[in-house]
């Protein structure tokens, strides 16, 4: 059997070492609190370089607050740029295609046992 001090003792160490244990969790804590202040004053500093025009960026539109017919022009908007898109990259491939397929053979130089 423990005497009355005994537990008393027990329980002032168990205290203790939660008191000890929470002052470590809280420092480290702290620490990664700082170092991620530390990371976001840099990303401040490399996002302002880009010097992005928060003007010019559009705010994302809710679909459900907006009227059918805004829904739809803006849906047939954006289908018509893609589709401009679309016919703009196929151009290019064609004529890069075009401009590599006509080759004149007879303004090749030859080697000589092929002629």
């Amino acid at each position: 059997m423990i005497a009355w001090w005994g537990w008393l003792l027990i329980w002032a160490g168990l205290v203790l070492l939660l008191l000890i244990m929470l002052v470590v969790v809280a420092y480290v804590l702290f620490r990664k609190g700082v170092a991620l202040m530390h990371d976001l004053s840099a990303l401040v500093d490399k996002a302002a370089a880009l010097d992005v025009d928060t003007e010019s960026l559009s705010k994302p539109q809710i679909a459900v607050l907006a009227e059918m017919s805004e829904i739809r022009v803006r849906h047939e908007a954006q289908k018509g740029r893609r589709a401009g898109l679309k016919l703009e990259r196929h151009d290019r491939r064609m004529a890069r295609a075009k401009r590599i397929t006509k080759h004149d053979a007879s303004t090749s130089q030859w080697p000589e046992g092929w002629a």
